[in-house]
């Protein structure tokens, strides 16, 4: 049960705007920044993506053969799913991927054969041939469209819904009328290119032959041709046979400028680009490619799993009316995947504002993403990187943190936050996940404590699970007399942050710590002025 919805998206968007660019270098046909920029927002805007590393938790986890398989994938993370049905799905899929080493293979095998003609067949849907040359273009991506389909054969049953159903589609295309123009012969008519099985007995059909050699090329040729061997066998006198030959070399001329120049022209105009258009048009095309993404999205998060030096799990996901996110030793996908040390953390998120506190480098920030981050590989039926994981169904996310002025913002680093956290209020509803990064932040800190109050006490009314960063000890502890929030701050041992969060609030940014570090503390200062003699 792949995604409906999308069930032309590889197909449509290349068409418009190459998304797979078979000239690009091996490895590059996908470019995942243009996709970035043509895709609709959903329930993640580009902000909140570029803020969570989108283009980093995908690389992540591309473990992809095909570039249809990074395309979807790409899409998966920008387009989480909000259906718990395929979400499931999803999840038992890659189970069941995981567990049968046969079928896997078998996936594997069919992935690399597709990765083969990939270039081919992009080359022709992109329309990236000159007319006067397309029947090597051709030749190659038919070859490539039948190498799908016997590899296809090759994979054995799967026991689940999700992978039997995008098995089924590939196979299906086999059984579509765009699939007989490849394997038999091929008719131009005045209404476009049919197959066999679409061709009447009546309708004035005119056959395609992929080359340049056919009967109109060939006759012409053919009488100067056998008069100039039957002179060299001696079958006829010489003197006549050569006569004959410079009497008949106009038909040979004309034959190999029909064969050579005219026929292909015409062949690309009335038959090629006819042909590519099916295929472009045809919706069984469009979701046997979307089908191959998706299994290679499958196989890709699989290989994930298995790569990362750290306990993965497959969440628990529910869709109840309010958000909630819970795991044990969370990790970050992103900075965990290449370091067997990094320290997790237990979260628990219950439609309520968590308070973040701690100094900066304590790890704040990198709590947070990983949170937006696992809560979207949840969404698309991806393990996250965790001991234990539950979470709802989130129909919005969005992560605002601080913005340097706009010289077009006449209200300055106040005017462009709250805007910001304008959109974010009223868009949140009780199944949000928010993540705020400071706010009210370029005023006063009468105005800020005020403003911060009066956005926190209605994000609680909306009952969503809101993360804030604060490095403002008393607006949480405003809350915390009330009994409203939960409090979280950075664990410090031997004067250094263990990037473990524990409960409570931290009142203390350690920033003579940090000055020391970066070696312009107070006595840094003085030693420079000193050392300069400017004191």
């Amino acid at each position: 049960m792949p995604d409906q919805t999308n069930d032309k998206l590889i197909i449509d968007l290349n068409f418009r705007n190459m998304i797979i660019d078979e000239s690009r270098p091996e490895g590059k046909m996908f470019d995942s920044r243009r996709m970035f920029a043509l895709i609709t927002e959903t329930i993640i805007d580009k902000r909140t993506m570029e803020m969570v590393e989108i283009h980093d938790l995908y690389k992540a986890l591309n473990h992809t053969i095909t570039n249809v398989g990074a395309a979807r994938l790409f899409h998966s993370l920008a387009t989480p799913s909000e259906s718990l049905e395929l979400i499931q799905a999803k999840q038992e899929g890659l189970l069941e991927l995981g567990a049968n080493d046969r079928l896997r293979n078998a996936v594997a095998d069919f992935l690399g054969e597709i990765r083969k003609g990939e270039p081919d067949l992009f080359r022709y849907l992109n329309g990236n041939f000159q007319a006067i040359a397309p029947y090597g273009v051709v030749k190659k991506a038919i070859k490539a469209i039948e190498n799908m389909h016997k590899a296809a054969e090759a994979i054995p049953q799967p026991e689940t819904i999700y992978l039997d159903s995008l098995l089924g589609m590939i196979r299906l295309f086999g059984r579509s009328p765009e699939s007989e123009l490849i394997r038999k012969p091929t008719y131009r008519t005045i209404r476009g290119v049919i197959g066999q099985s679409e061709k009447k007995w009546f309708t004035p059909a005119l056959r395609y032959r992929n080359g340049r050699l056919s009967g109109g090329s060939i006759a012409p040729i053919l009488p100067c041709l056998l008069i100039s061997g039957a002179g060299q066998i001696g079958f006829m006198n010489p003197a006549l046979a050569q006569y004959l030959t410079i009497l008949s070399g106009g038909g040979f001329f004309l034959g190999t400028l029909y064969g050579g120049l005219l026929k292909p022209i015409f062949d690309y105009e009335t038959a090629v680009l006819p042909l590519r258009s099916r295929f472009l048009s045809s919706g069984r095309f469009a979701s046997a490619i979307e089908a191959i993404g998706c299994l290679d999205v499958t196989y890709s998060l699989g290989e994930f799993r298995h790569s990362i030096n750290h306990a993965t799990v497959m969440p628990e996901i529910t869709d109840g009316e309010r958000h909630y996110f819970e795991a044990r030793n969370l990790k970050n996908p992103i900075l965990a995947k290449d370091n067997p040390d990094y320290v997790g953390n237990d979260v628990k998120l219950n439609g309520e504002v968590t308070f973040i506190t701690g100094p900066n480098s304590g790890g704040k920030t990198t709590y947070c993403k990983s949170v937006v981050q696992s809560q979207i590989l949840g969404q698309i039926g991806a393990p996250v990187v965790a001991e234990k994981a539950k979470m709802n169904i989130a129909t919005h996310i969005a992560y605002q943190a601080p913005a340097f002025d706009s010289l077009n913002d006449l209200e300055g680093r106040f005017g462009t936050e709250l805007r910001t956290t304008r959109d974010i209020f009223y868009a949140t509803t009780p199944k949000s996940l928010v993540i705020l990064d400071e706010i009210a932040e370029g005023t006063t800190s009468h105005e800020r404590m005020n403003q911060s109050v009066a956005i926190l006490n209605g994000l609680l009314a909306k009952c969503n699970s809101t993360m804030l960063v604060t490095h403002s000890f008393e607006l949480a502890e405003n809350f915390q007399k009330s009994n409203l929030g939960k409090f979280m701050q950075v664990e410090f041992k031997n004067d250094a942050p263990t990037h473990q969060f524990i409960p409570g609030i931290s009142r203390d940014s350690h920033a003579e710590r940090i000055s020391k570090k970066i070696n312009f503390s107070p006595e840094d200062i003085t030693r420079h002025l000193k050392d300069n003699g400017y004191i």
